[in-house]
């Protein structure tokens, strides 16, 4: 036993920064083997199967940019289509990140921030829900994450190389999602400043080019971003539900995997949270006092805050929110940063391992609780079901766009109709589901239909009634009932036929 803790000793810090990112790696991709999709995901997959040229044009009327829809294009055509594959390409970006607090962090500010940001990286519990997430959040994280760090790094002196990567991690920002705009402009424009006021020529040069770039480049996409804002501000989804929103915006980084819409499983985390912001505000003001080079965190902090600030601004003039907790995670490298940079000065060890191991226990449980219901038996049951029953040459109609999207994913060669009574104005952005998907807003398409047609609800839909409840003109042949634990979703499976 003496000799056992005399080689744990000899260990370098080092030496577990390595073995914390293997670790990481491992824990943040666990739950991505398995097939199940929740809308925003079957959007994704929808986008990918389109050609790059399709992507653009259905994205202009998507909320956001299309690189990361090209990206998975290209997976698709690797890989034919698979899932898993999607989810791993996820897993990338957020093992970069880990990676990061090694490669760079601990080589800008020391090792002791490089490992508690890679802790952090790993251990916070939205970073293993975005992980194995198909969407562009982890993507977008990553590029901002980067461009924050050449910006610092550029900020001290200039460097061809620290340049292009500035350069390419900018315009991945804009093109992966609009908070990665705002991010990138809100940089470009603090360290176009910096560089003025300390006349440096050469970084002058190399931002004005590569801000000439960055213009040239989005310029194409400007006609559907007027689009998209009017879309936007003729009415969005995202609204403001009080005390639920703030919970979120303040405690999401902490919350992680929630599966319920209620704001009861926010109250924990929420409390930790503020208990979080407490401790840094008494840290800061104290290591002010003492006179300590805070620059780096007070960086990271009025870059994150710029952005929520410049969100803000955005939902004012369109009247609109746009400000969602899922979209600050595009910014949190830079709260990572700052929290890293602030315990690391930290004198107490107890102080610091106690912090960092209630994170470590919250993003234990949700990364498990989330493993849970991904692998639960319950999700393949209602696949199997779809895949065993709906025939090519049947008819799907669905008015539960969640459910509904997800079957439309597994029925690639069946006609499919989303039954869009509110119109919500969806029918070209909903094209990236497919040549055989039509959305429509009147029952007219029932007069197309004949054999044998499935309607896909949730257990409380009533489109099988409302639709087909004429006895003289449909029979009901079967019906189903699901409930799947991946994202709490319940199906309602009906069979109807249509009468001769």
């Amino acid at each position: 036993m003496e000799k056992l803790k005399e080689k744990i000793k000899k260990i370098t810090l080092k030496q577990w920064h390595i073995a914390l990112i293997i670790f990481g790696i491992i824990f943040v991709g666990l739950g991505a083997f398995h097939r199940n999709l929740w809308f925003d995901e079957a959007y994704s997959v929808g986008m990918a199967r389109q050609s790059f040229a399709d992507i653009w044009t259905i994205g202009g009327h998507d909320v956001h940019p299309v690189l990361y829809y090209w990206i998975l294009h290209i997976i698709y055509l690797i890989t034919g289509g698979s899932i898993v594959a999607y989810r791993l390409a996820s897993v990338v970006p957020i093992a970069i990140v880990i990676i990061l607090g090694y490669t760079h962090i601990r080589k800008d500010f020391g090792e002791k921030v490089g490992f508690i940001f890679t802790f952090l990286a790993i251990f916070l519990p939205e970073m293993a829900t975005y992980a194995i997430e198909i969407r562009m959040y982890g993507w977008a994280m990553l590029a901002v994450t980067v461009l924050a760090i050449y910006a610092w790094r550029l900020a001290k002196e200039d460097n061809t190389k620290n340049w292009i990567i500035f350069g390419i991690s900018s315009i991945a920002s804009i093109f992966l999602h609009y908070y990665g705009l705002m991010a990138a402009g809100l940089i470009n424009v603090v360290l176009l400043i910096h560089l003025i006021r300390n006349k440096r020529k050469k970084g002058l040069i190399f931002i004005l080019s590569f801000g000439i770039v960055q213009a040239i480049a989005y310029l194409p996409w400007l006609v559907y971003l007027t689009t998209q804002i009017s879309h936007v501000s003729a009415g969005y989804w995202i609204g403001f539900e009080f005390p639920k929103t703030l919970m979120e915006l303040t405690s999401a980084q902490l919350a992680g995997y929630i599966r319920t819409t209620e704001y009861t499983e926010l109250l924990v985390p929420t409390v930790l949270a503020f208990e979080l912001y407490g401790y840094m505000i008494y840290k800061t003001y104290r290591l002010h006092k003492e006179k300590q080079d805070l620059k780096p965190f007070k960086w990271a902090v009025i870059m994150y805050f710029a952005v929520i600030v410049a969100a803000l601004v955005i939902t004012i003039v369109l009247k609109q929110s746009i400000l969602y907790y899922r979209y600050l995670f595009v910014i949190m490298g830079l709260y990572i940063f700052a929290i890293s940079f602030i315990l690391a000065k930290e004198k107490s060890k107890v102080a610091v391992v106690s912090i960092l191991s209630v994170i470590a226990v919250l993003g234990i449980f949700y990364n498990s609780w989330m493993v849970i219901d991904n692998y639960s038996s319950s999700n393949e049951e209602v696949l199997r079901y779809i895949e065993e029953n709906i025939k090519p040459e049947d008819t799907v109609v669905y008015s539960d766009c969640g459910v509904g999207s997800v079957v439309a994913n597994h029925c690639l060669e069946s006609q499919v109709y989303f039954y869009n009574a509110d119109d919500w104005g969806v029918q070209e952005a909903y094209k990236a589901f497919g040549p055989n998907y039509e959305t429509v807003i009147t029952d007219d398409f029932m007069e197309k239909l004949d054999g044998r047609i499935w309607v896909i609800d949730n257990a409380w839909g009533s489109a099988s009634d409302d639709l087909f409840g004429d006895e003289t003109k449909y029979k009901k042949v079967s019906e189903e009932k699901f409930y799947t634990d991946y994202h709490d979703y319940s199906w309602e499976i009906t069979l109807i036929e249509k009468l001769p």
